[in-house]
């Protein structure tokens, strides 16, 4: 198995080639290396060295830039931040003048709502953890799976889950709304004395209280 005699790191390269250069400008003749040789390795030896003082110099100088431009940038930001909070607390400004200053202007003007809009955001899914006795836990959104990326689509004021108790009926009438819940994941509480077949399904619930269309369901059999 071949050895990597070199580091790989640089300051483990430039301490190897320092120990080297005082082994061959001892003993280096005696085992084939020219004098001329020797001179060459100890010339690219100090350049190395030079080069990472350097290096190491300008690293500590962007590091200190880096701090001195966020200090500054954290400073102008607040004094900004100040002196718009009093600007837009002054009645006497306008919209215009906000405009010009590069503040912003309040929407005066309420933006209508699309009734339809609601209908064209894909529906819930729906995960379902039944591992715990008597307990449903229902995951909802657009990726269940990981409550971190399940945020509610935009548009949306929450989302209706319905269950139905024995499975999926073939009555639309026997679906039983459970909550309009505005956070995944909604828990259901089960009171059977026996294992019992459960069927969810959810829809969104738009701003204005527009319902849109329900996801595919889901069921499971809880223990008792």
């Amino acid at each position: 198995m071949a050895i990597h005699y070199i580091p790989d790191d640089d300051m483990g390269k430039l301490m190897w080639f320092k120990s080297f250069d005082h082994w061959l400008q001892a003993h280096g003749a005696g085992h084939g290396i020219s004098p001329a040789q020797i001179v060459e390795l100890s010339a690219r030896a100090a350049d190395f060295n030079t080069a990472m003082v350097a290096h190491e110099r300008a690293q500590a100088a962007a590091k200190a830039a880096t701090v001195e431009k966020n200090g500054a940038r954290t400073a102008i930001v607040t004094l900004g931040r100040k002196y718009v909070r009093v600007l837009q607390a002054d009645l006497s400004m306008t919209d215009t003048e906000r405009a010009a200053a590069g503040l912003t202007v309040p929407d005066r003007i309420p933006t209508p709502t699309d009734p339809e809009a609601i209908s064209a955001i894909k529906p819930p899914l729906l995960l379902l953890d039944f591992r715990i006795r008597h307990q449903v836990t229902i995951h909802w959104g657009p990726n269940p799976g990981n409550e971190r990326r399940n945020a509610r689509p935009n548009g949306t004021r929450g989302c209706e889950i319905q269950f139905a108790r024995g499975g999926v009926p073939a009555d639309e009438a026997l679906w039983t709304p459970l909550k309009l819940d505005t956070r995944s994941p909604l828990i259901h509480h089960i009171n059977d004395i026996q294992p019992t077949t459960y069927a969810y399904r959810a829809r969104y619930i738009s701003i204005d209280m527009e319902y849109g269309p329900f996801g595919d369901h889901a069921t499971c059999t809880v223990s008792v």
